[in-house]
């Protein structure tokens, strides 16, 4: 079992470790213990980006299961994005004056470890009526990626970001698609918000028709075979989380 007061205590420890060390990671590295310094440095730089993915999702995960804290899961939410920026300036001091004050005000919240990501990925907070449809079209999406399966993973983005998008126009107006236009495709899906003058962030509308227009080149048959690449797919997974977060975080 996780728990975000865990994962703050592993990542103060890790940061303590960085201080007493006295490493530091803006300095150039030279002479004779450029290979010690240079390793030393890079471990300590993965295990503070490991415990920060972490952090994350355990965070993630605790807004579904404890829907009842989430005022302090958000007040958390903020800290943690300020203290992420502490640390990618370097300023570990402060960094460990901050994850105590989180420390103080997060939920006892515990994570069954099977609900934690364990690769690259992690799925951002999702509402508890469509976390189950979303999360098993995430670990398939995943899956297919690590395996390979490219073109796949694409058209599971397509299909993520359709049940996040019926969800989101849902709550806005209360009508429900799924019953009216239960075939509508992503690109129709934005229309649908501009006709009711919901304005999406232009960001926002941009990520989710280059996905479509990568999904749609995955579907169906052309001239010329579309066989994604790695990283055009890894992108699309990016872009596709990061769609959520607005989505449901704003």
């Amino acid at each position: 079992m996780a728990s975000l007061k865990g994962v703050l205590l592993e990542l103060k420890d890790i940061i303590n470790n960085v201080l007493s060390r006295r490493i530091d990671f803006s300095s150039r590295i030279v002479g004779d213990e450029f290979h010690f310094k240079r390793r030393e440095r890079e471990y300590y730089s993965r295990e503070i980006e490991n415990a920060m993915k972490r952090l994350e999702a355990v965070l993630n995960e605790s807004f579904t299961i404890a829907p009842t804290e989430k005022r302090a899961l958000t007040e958390a939410s903020m800290k943690i994005k300020d203290l992420k920026k502490m640390i990618n300036s370097n300023k570990f001091l402060e960094s460990v004056v901050s994850i105590e004050e989180i420390f103080d005000i997060v939920p006892s919240v515990r994570v069954p470890d099977g609900d934690l990501p364990k690769g690259e990925f992690y799925l951002p907070y999702i509402p508890r009526d469509i976390y189950s449809e979303t999360k098993a079209s995430f670990d398939e999406l995943v899956k297919c990626y690590e395996h390979r399966c490219y073109r796949s993973a694409l058209i599971l983005c397509g299909r993520i970001l359709e049940i996040a998008l019926h969800k989101r126009y849902f709550d806005l107006t209360g009508r429900d698609l799924l019953q009216k236009s239960p075939d509508i495709g992503l690109g129709n899906l934005v229309l649908k918000f501009k006709e009711k003058e919901i304005n999406l962030d232009p960001g926002l509308s941009n990520q989710i028709h280059l996905i479509n227009h990568l999904r749609v080149a995955s579907v169906h048959k052309s001239k010329r075979p579309f066989n994604p690449t790695k990283s055009q797919s890894k992108a699309s997974i990016l872009y596709t989380l990061d769609i959520l977060k607005k989505l449901f975080r704003g």
